[in-house]
């Protein structure tokens, strides 16, 4: 059986759809399983083991790659094709695949589902989590059956030498998100929240990400540092993760390592960490949808419940 996944982008929803088809991978050990996603991301996908070949999508590309990579698909010779973006550029990526059985989003935006069969709610208003609204897709292949509760392990992530060697220590390491792709939600009491943490003694704080601002007193700071594929070995290393509403939460909550998700104009019913009753995990989300109203001491008391000091 030869299966292809189409879901390009974005790092946290591919996330979530990875937690998904694992699923079909601990049940269907013998299919192929290909990926189609944007390059740049592809890292995630090969670090994570489950996936036996990738596709590149070049965002802004031109039509030229875009129906190469059309024809390329369709060569394949697949069984089932399934959608997991639910937009017009993923949607013509499946009729050109030319799969057997076709699948997508029965909610997607674009006229998407008028190249597919729709698994799932067509509505974009059901109040259901994000992981929940692909779980349809299993269905086809073995009902909804969600096993383990979805969890990655990333096996073929590793860290460099120096990394490791940058982070190795006894104590508590509470690693730091601070950036989000949209500034509503980035919470911006980060800093005083490593300062608090530092000054009490209770654990190591790292700070990861991708842009490097002003310094940071008394953290190890690994912002611009950290490669996508080292990503998952790092949070695996983590006693616990703070994080806004971006892909490092997901990617914490998918390893069922401890995380605490922040959360301003989205919903935590939608995007929190999954499973919702996890107990090692919880959400702060500020009660009029402005983030930076999450206070730094309602944080670091959960931080310190989190690590059982409270």
């Amino acid at each position: 059986m030869k299966i292809l996944i189409i879901k390009p982008s974005s790092l946290g929803d591919v996330i979530h759809a990875l937690r998904v088809v694992s699923v079909l991978r601990e049940n269907l050990p013998g299919a192929r399983i290909d990926w189609v996603i944007r390059k740049g991301l592809e890292p995630i996908i090969e670090s994570s083991g489950i996936i036996d070949r990738v596709f590149l999508f070049e965002r802004g590309g031109g039509l030229g790659k875009f129906l190469r990579l059309g024809k390329l698909l369709k060569a394949q010779g697949y069984d089932y094709v399934l959608d997991l973006q639910g937009l017009l550029r993923s949607a013509l990526l499946v009729l050109m695949s030319g799969g057997k059985k076709k699948y997508g989003r029965a909610d997607g935006r674009e006229l998407s589902p008028f190249f597919y069969k729709g698994l799932g709610s067509p509505s974009r208003k059901l109040k259901a989590h994000a992981i929940e609204r692909l779980i349809p897709f299993l269905k086809p292949f073995i009902g909804n059956q969600v096993g383990n509760g979805m969890k990655l392990t990333f096996d073929a992530s590793k860290m460099s030498n120096t990394l490791e060697t940058r982070i190795s220590s006894t104590r508590n390491k509470v690693m730091l998100f601070p950036e989000s792709r949209r500034e509503e939600k980035v919470w911006p009491h980060f800093p005083a929240l490593a300062k608090k943490i530092t000054s009490s003694g209770i654990a190591d704080v790292l700070v990861c990400g991708n842009n490097k601002s002003e310094p940071w007193p008394n953290v190890i700071d690994l912002r611009g540092q950290v490669d996508l594929d080292e990503l998952p070995d790092l949070v695996g290393h983590a006693t616990l993760v703070v994080s806004n509403d971006s892909a490092p939460l997901h990617l914490a909550s998918a390893m069922q390592r401890p995380v605490i998700g922040l959360f301003g104009p989205t919903s935590e019913e939608r995007y929190g960490p999954y499973p919702t009753k996890d107990r090692k995990s919880l959400s702060i989300s500020s009660k009029g949808g402005k983030i930076e109203e999450i206070e730094v001491k309602t944080v670091f008391d959960q931080i310190r419940k989190l690590l059982n000091l409270a």
